[in-house]
């Protein structure tokens, strides 16, 4: 296996496979937005035997090294079976305790699920709903929501919404989904990271949409995109408003933009299969009603040379107080 780098000429050739048919992830767009907003790198794990690729994050941690897979690995365009990967993951674990070169692979990022996990991770089973904007006309997309999906849109409409979609509604998405994440209690990202990565992946890769009451944005919604995949990675709401469907009218207008700019899949990105959280059972139900496919897989972590791994765990604790960041997988094999 070999670790190869955009920013590398020497890497050119092997890297030259992938193009806008491949998922953002994988893009040198995305990679060099990482290295200037959070000055961590990503690498593309290339397997010799499989011939398959994989995007990988390294994590900016002082005195540790993690890494964190960000897609599943792909060949020619197409996600690897779960066989496959299976086989990928272990050589890539042994390749890295070889090495020594990661300390820990901690969870992928809710838009990367995996089809498989190796031998001695923590797992946790996940899922997302994607929605076939290739082969599928406007109206099929329609007929797939969920009837109080439909009749939503359709109210929207006539009550007068307005939706916009370019780089100029950001600082409007911005104000939807600042106040989502303000009042939940949520990680909110800085307006600076969307303005980052819209200038860095363009507008064939980033995709802002606002819908409005009266001139009031009342839902926002960010994307990133390749012709592979949209990805809808940030999401908002605002205020009152009489339009109760404005968020279905929204998503409706963002498939039919984005089809029309030859992207094959919409991705909700993420939901939490098994749950018995009430709150999180809502969100599966929200995504479930664009009529979109399940798609199941998991997410998986593993400790590379656990002694290291669990010794900066200890320090961590010791100098803050408090025990590792949970994540999805802890809190899901918790419940």
């Amino acid at each position: 296996m070999k670790l190869l780098d955009h920013s590398n000429p020497a890497d050119h050739v092997l890297l030259g496979v992938i193009n806008d048919d491949w998922p953002f992830q994988f893009l040198s767009e995305f990679s060099r937005f990482h290295m200037h907003y959070f000055n961590e790198k990503i690498k593309i794990v290339y397997d010799e035997v499989s011939k398959a690729y994989m995007p990988i994050r390294l994590l900016n941690v002082k005195f540790f090294s993690p890494a964190q897979i960000l897609f599943a690995p792909f060949r020619d365009a197409k996600e690897i079976s779960s066989n496959e990967q299976t086989e990928f993951f272990n050589r890539l674990i042994q390749m890295l305790q070889k090495n020594e070169s990661f300390e820990r692979l901690v969870q992928p990022h809710p838009y990367g699920i995996l089809s498989a996990y190796p031998q001695g991770a923590e797992y946790c089973e996940f899922g997302t709903y994607i929605v076939d904007l290739e082969n599928q006309s406007e109206e099929q997309l329609l007929e797939k929501f969920h009837p109080k999906y439909q009749k939503a849109v359709a109210h929207s409409v006539n009550n007068g919404a307005i939706v916009k979609i370019g780089k100029e509604t950001l600082p409007d998405f911005y104000k939807t989904y600042s106040s989502t994440m303000k009042k939940g209690g949520l990680h909110l990202d800085k307006f600076e990271y969307f303005k980052t990565v819209s200038n860095f992946m363009g507008d064939d890769h980033i995709c802002s949409a606002v819908v409005y009451d009266n001139n009031e944005p009342v839902s926002g919604i960010f994307l990133l995109y390749s012709k592979y995949s949209a990805f809808l990675t940030h999401a908002g709401t605002q205020g009152d408003s009489k339009l109760y469907g404005a968020a279905k009218l929204l998503n409706f207008e963002v498939m039919k933009y984005l089809k029309n700019k030859h992207v094959k899949r919409y991705d909700f990105v993420g939901v939490r299969l098994k749950n018995n959280n009430p709150a999180l059972d809502g969100i599966f139900r929200f995504k479930k009603g664009f009529g979109g496919d399940l798609k199941e897989g998991y997410l998986w972590k593993k400790d590379i040379l656990p002694l290291k791994a669990k010794a900066y765990d200890l320090i961590s604790k010791i100098k803050s107080g408090r025990n590792q960041i949970v994540d999805i997988i802890d809190q899901v094999n918790k419940d």
